[in-house]
């Protein structure tokens, strides 16, 4: 397939309990950076490794469907959110793999969570399905193992993300706003303003629909 008319589709996952402006400015940059068809925003119905979230499904999926409808490019997916079991990558990423046979598939991560990538399920098998970028963050350093993987895998496919349909390891910067969900939570049970940390659409919802009215534990 020449290159020009592969269909390059990102995939970002997250809880978006609730989605702020920390999640959508750097998924546009990242679509921009690396010419994505589109992006696909994958909210988790039960996050492997974070507790449950205080929204139902339904309502984190009506929040990324408000704050992406006039985003081009931004999609939000919810194959995740509807699965009543944990969701894993490797699942999500063998059903894009059915559905798209011939596109460069592009799944973002965190630094910190490639440096334990080892402990994903199937982190093998996620290879031969997706490219990765590894997106950097503060105070965050890539570890001894997950370097080592980056630039092993990288001599073996001899390709850059767009080249491949798969295998690519990547490292990349966007802009890191310091936003994070739990203080969003926080502010909102303490009765302080949210204005310009979620789109204004989607703090209109969580007051229509009294989202987090109560103080949320930490590390959620």
């Amino acid at each position: 397939m020449n290159i020009k008319e592969q269909q390059r589709i990102g995939l970002f996952g997250g809880t978006f309990d609730p989605v702020h402006i920390g999640h959508l400015r750097p998924a546009i940059e990242l679509a921009d950076a690396y010419s994505l068809d589109e992006l696909r925003l994958l909210p988790n119905h039960r996050p492997v490794h974070r507790g449950k979230p205080r929204a139902t499904t339904a309502q984190r999926i009506a929040m990324l469907e408000i704050a992406t409808s006039e985003i081009p490019r931004l999609v939000v997916d919810a194959r995740e959110a509807m699965r009543d079991k944990a969701s894993y990558t490797y699942d999500t990423l063998l059903e894009f793999r059915g559905e798209f046979p011939g596109a460069s598939l592009v799944f973002f991560m965190g630094l910190d969570a490639f440096s334990a990538f080892d402990t994903w399920h199937r982190w093998q098998d996620i290879l031969e399905l997706a490219n990765l970028v590894v997106i950097d963050r503060p105070e965050s350093q890539l570890s001894d193992w997950a370097a080592a993987l980056m630039d092993t895998q990288n001599r073996q496919v001899g390709a850059r993300i767009g080249d491949a349909e798969a295998g690519v390891i990547e490292r990349c910067s966007v802009t890191q706003l310091a936003i994070s969900a739990t203080d969003i939570r926080e502010r909102i049970a303490n009765r302080q303003s949210i204005d310009f940390l979620v789109p204004e659409r989607v703090n209109q919802y969580i007051v229509q629909h009294r989202l987090y009215d109560h103080v949320p534990e930490r590390g959620s």
